[in-house]
């Protein structure tokens, strides 16, 4: 997912000087993962699904000392879905699902960012995410990590989550024999580098 501002769309107004130290920060696609479980009903047998999308792409811009002044940009490869099993994955792929080849990117653009728990450092990161060509406003409950020390390899660290209902972007399929749940769970784990020291 790559943070960072939509145009369009005004963020919450950042704290004086923030603009001055924000930093803009990568992630890194080999350390961070989104992954996502939904239930299904096979006949009469409750299943529940789980997988994960492996390329995972954005910029974070942040000032260290004032979060929520924070924007995000992200961008998942929905063709790098892998739920450990190759056939059902093809047919995620196709346009009963996700139709990659006509939507090869679902993105995530945040609008404002609130701290819920400052002895936490637990936030709620408010955005626009787009599947299949269908923006929704979304809300991810998110536990910051700040960088430690001052290197080149300094490293942040965010888990997101959230709750999404698969018809608002147009994911409807269903048969008779196997059904599948509404609601699904979404879990991210990310972290990010300076970028001008992020891996290539």
């Amino acid at each position: 997912m790559h943070l960072a501002p939509t145009d369009g769309h005004t963020a919450t107004p950042a704290a004086p000087n923030s603009l001055a130290t924000r930093k803009d920060w990568q992630i890194d696609p080999g350390a961070s993962r989104v992954e996502f479980s939904i239930r299904k009903r096979l006949f009469v047998v409750p299943l529940t699904v789980t997988g994960r999308f492996s390329d995972v792409q954005g910029t974070i811009t942040l000032d260290e000392h004032d979060p929520t002044s924070a924007l995000a940009s992200v961008t998942i490869a929905p063709s790098s879905i892998d739920t450990a099993n190759a056939k059902r994955d093809a047919h995620l792929r196709t346009a009963e699902f996700f139709h990659v080849d006509r939507h090869p990117a679902m993105t995530f653009r945040s609008r404002r960012v609130e701290q819920t728990d400052r002895g936490f450092n637990r936030f709620q990161v408010v955005g626009d995410l787009t599947i299949r060509g269908v923006t929704r406003e979304v809300a991810l409950d998110a536990i910051y990590v700040a960088a430690q020390g001052s290197g080149p390899k300094r490293r942040m660290k965010l888990t997101l989550t959230t709750t999404l209902n698969r018809r608002d972007f147009g994911l409807h399929w269903n048969t008779l024999l196997i059904a599948v749940a509404d609601t699904l769970t979404v879990n991210l784990a990310v972290e990010a580098t300076p970028k001008e020291t992020a891996q290539s």
